[in-house]
């Protein structure tokens, strides 16, 4: 069977999208262009829409539609989209969830309508009023209008908890937007920071009863209307975005010998008493860690709802929900959860191989001894420790947890093996390296650290093909398990 494209455009040329015209024709988006072809290759299309409203004025809802269905596919779901609607069924750990995508899109008409101001163009008054009346105003509408599907009532949802997944896509600055308006229309609450003296930050919470721009108002409190006790969560990304699939492209190794990639932004501080997020930036050459499909999403939980939804289903993704009147989040499951970046994607050609040869990489490399059980839980999977064959010896991991290393003992011949594993597409740690019949410990050590230096040179993190080596040796078959 031939692969399937996203990119041979199947609509006439004047109505093909601009970011999908640029998608196409620029060389900086190789990555990007790979990995959606990547992702779509398992994408079906229930209702023979979707290539060409991907390429039309679609675009933008579409692209969102096919992050979704990365992300769960990639993140240990099963996914059933065989119905129109809702767009997907996702299932893990028993449960399962009917989402629904939607987008905030630009407007033509009423309160909404108007110039085209970028956020960092307003006056302080303006971002703010921009961020309590605007923005909440924008996210309700596409909620709202989905409400109204009523989902629950389809047979093949009934009894399921029902999601709404949500982007805005208004203006070209949207995505640098976190998730601060849509808590505030959805719990009815705005937060804000009073410094104390001390140093402290003291967080207050004011209700908040409607949103109002000019002749438009809406209530907020969107989870206290009625009918929403049937929207178990909302979820949130800015992340769905041609930077996303440009990152985990090069990730999996998509133009690295011509691209140059640098990720600038902010991360969430978890320090109580910050009042501002933390300032990051890498070469995504060096990155300090492997990016999820997950990394920037924020699953809201309806207080109210039929069907609950444990925090431990949204991989990857932040929890966002209301205790004792106040908003609260839980980063127990995405520690490290960008706010908002900016992704500089620039095709260098020849000259990055040419100054590579000159000037060969030496980036930060740090590999440490780990403990048994942080290998396994990290790993997944447990040799045997009366194993008849082998012994594990040593246990490793660079500092940016993207590869795990594993020294054994043959108990019969009385020889050594390393063994350096990396995570595949879902993310999963499988082998892609391998050395036996070495006569000391140390012999393998020393190997397993010259190789891991060479892989931490190169950008590549996720490892589709199982990697280059051949595992080999009287313990294949365990590791193959694993």
């Amino acid at each position: 069977m031939s692969e399937k494209t996203l990119f041979n455009p199947s609509v006439d040329p004047e109505k093909l999208h601009p970011s999908f015209r640029c998608i196409c024709e620029s060389d900086a988006s190789e990555p990007a262009r790979r990995m959606l072809n990547n992702v779509y290759q398992d994408f079906s299309d229930p209702d023979g829409t979707f290539l060409g409203e991907f390429q039309s004025a679609g675009f933008n809802a579409r692209f969102f539609e096919l992050y979704l269905f990365a992300y769960f596919s990639r993140s240990g779901f099963l996914v059933d989209r065989s119905h129109e609607s809702p767009d997907f069924l996702a299932t893990k750990d028993g449960l399962t969830v009917a989402v629904e995508a939607t987008t905030v899109n630009p407007s033509t008409s009423g309160a909404l309508a108007g110039s085209e101001v970028t956020f960092t163009d307003m006056a302080p008054e303006e971002r703010l009023k921009y961020l309590q009346e605007e923005l909440p105003i924008r996210f309700g509408s596409p909620l709202f209008s989905k409400l109204k599907k009523r989902y629950w009532e389809l047979d093949h949802c009934k009894g399921f908890p029902i999601v709404i997944a949500i982007e805005a896509f208004h203006q070209k600055d949207a995505h640098v937007f976190a998730d601060t308006s849509l808590a505030s229309y959805l719990y009815g609450i705005w937060h804000y920071g009073d410094l104390q003296k001390s140093g402290n930050l003291r967080i207050n919470a004011q209700p908040v009863g409607k949103h109002k721009l000019k002749e438009k108002s809406i209530p907020s409190n969107f989870f206290a209307q009625s009918d929403t006790e049937n929207i178990s969560a909302v979820l949130f990304t800015n992340c769905g975005t041609h930077a996303k699939f440009s990152r985990m492209g090069y990730l999996h190794g998509y133009g690295c010998d011509l691209i140059d990639m640098v990720r600038t932004g902010y991360f969430f501080n978890s320090d109580p008493d910050a009042m501002d997020p933390t300032f990051f930036s890498y070469n995504l050459d060096e990155p300090p860690l492997v990016e999820t499909w997950g990394e920037g999403l924020v699953a809201f939980h309806n207080p109210h709802c039929l069907h609950p939804i444990p925090h431990t289903f949204f991989v990857s993704a932040v929890q966002g929900y209301v205790k004792d009147g106040m908003f609260m989040t839980d980063h127990t499951y995405a520690p490290w959860h960008p706010i908002s970046s900016t992704t500089m994607v620039r095709h260098v050609g020849e000259a990055k191989a040419k100054l590579s040869e000159v000037l060969p990489r030496r980036g930060r490399c740090a590999i440490s001894s780990i403990p048994k059980k942080a290998f396994q839980q990290m790993w997944g999977f447990a040799i045997s420790e009366d194993n008849p064959l082998i012994e594990e010896r040593g246990w490793f991991a660079d500092e940016s947890g993207s590869f795990l290393e594993v020294v054994f003992e043959d108990k019969i011949d009385h020889d050594w093996s390393c063994v350096i594993l990396a995570r595949d597409q879902l993310f999963q740690f499988r082998v892609i390296f391998c050395e036996s019949s070495l006569s000391t410990r140390w012999s393998a050590v020393d190997i397993l650290h010259e190789k891991m230096v060479k892989l931490l040179s190169s950008p590549k993190r996720i490892y589709t093909d199982g990697g280059n080596a051949p595992v080999s040796g009287p313990f294949s078959d365990k590791v193959r398990m694993g």
